[in-house]
C-alpha cells in the first residue's frame, strides 16, 4: 500500500492474487488428489469350489441267497460258489472297480452274533472270490447283520431270503 492512501496500489493487488491464485491451485490439487484418488480396489472373490464328485455308482454284481447259505453257517454251498463264478465273470469286464461283498442274516438270534455270523459270510465269499483271481485289494466286506432285510422275517422263506451275501461293484 501507498503512504497516505487507504487503497492498494495495482502492483501489490497483483501480487496478492498471484499469490491467492498459486496457494488456491496447489490447496485445489491436494485436495482433489486426496479426495479424488482412487481406492484400492480388493480383488474380486475366487469362485466358489466345485461341487464334490457324487460317489461312484454301486452296481450289484451278484446276491448270493437261500440255499447259498443254511442256517447259522458261513460256508458257501456248491450253489453259492456257482452265484461267485458267475460274479467273477461279470467283474472281468471291470478289472479296476471296486467290489464291496456285503453280509446280511435273518432276524433270529442277538444282534451281535447275526453281525459276526454276517461278516463270516462276508469274508467267505471275499476269500473264495480271491481264490478265483480277484485281487484282494479290490475287496471290502461289511456285515450288517439282521439290519436291512429284503423280506419278512415272520415266514422260513423270508428268512431264507435275508440269509444272503451281495456283491457290489463301483
Amino acid at each position: 500500500m501507498s503512504q497516505g492512501s487507504d487503497h492498494a496500489s495495482a502492483p501489490e493487488i497483483g501480487g496478492a492474487a498471484a499469490g491467492g491464485i498459486l496457494a488456491g491451485g496447489l490447496l485445489g490439487a491436494l485436495a482433489g488428489h486426496y479426495f479424488c484418488e482412487e481406492a484400492p480396489v480388493a480383488p474380486p472373490p475366487p469362485p466358489p469350489a466345485a461341487p464334490p464328485p457324487p460317489p461312484p455308482a454301486r452296481r450289484k454284481i451278484e446276491t448270493l441267497r437261500g440255499p447259498q447259505f443254511d442256517f447259522d453257517k458261513s460256508h458257501l454251498s456248491a450253489d453259492g460258489k456257482q452265484h461267485v463264478q458267475h460274479a467273477v465273470q461279470v467283474l472281468a469286464d471291470a478289472p479296476t472297480a471296486v467290489i464291496i461283498v456285503e453280509g446280511y442274516t435273518d432276524s433270529i438270534g442277538s444282534d451281535a452274533y447275526n453281525l459276526r455270523l454276517s461278516e463270516r459270510r462276508a469274508q467267505a465269499v471275499r476269500d473264495y472270490l480271491i481264490e478265483l483271481g480277484i485281487k484282494p485289494s479290490r475287496i471290502t466286506t461289511k456285515g450288517y447283520g439282521k439290519a436291512r432285510p429284503v423280506a419278512s422275517n415272520e415266514t422260513k422263506e423270508g428268512r431264507a431270503e435275508n440269509r444272503r451275501v451281495e456283491i457290489l461293484a463301483e
